[in-house]
């Protein structure tokens, strides 16, 4: 790996986690609940960007499989967090 992509992966994760640190920073003290469940599904989508940056920093494709079925997780998660918010019931 060249020490460019090196220093541009580690700058990426710095940003990530500050973001990370915002999003956390919201959801406790976010005056309404989709405040919160927005942050949640940012948390995630950030998650799994930091998963992507390591496994290309690592030089593995191991844990992408992971970042699919959170990608999945999050989705569902976000989908019924918001059919909840609409209509005050999931199904």
């Amino acid at each position: 790996m060249s020490p460019f992509l090196a220093a541009v992966l580690k700058i990426c994760l710095a940003a990530l986690l500050g973001s990370g640190i915002l999003c956390l920073y919201r959801m406790c003290i976010g005056p309404k609940v989709a405040d919160r469940a927005i942050a949640f599904d940012t948390l995630a989508m950030i998650f799994i960007c930091a998963i992507c940056i390591l496994c290309i920093q690592w030089n593995s494709v191991l844990y992408f499989d992971a970042v699919w079925i959170l990608m999945l997780v999050g989705f569902l998660g976000s989908a019924s967090i918001a059919t909840y918010l609409e209509k005050g019931r999931i199904f």
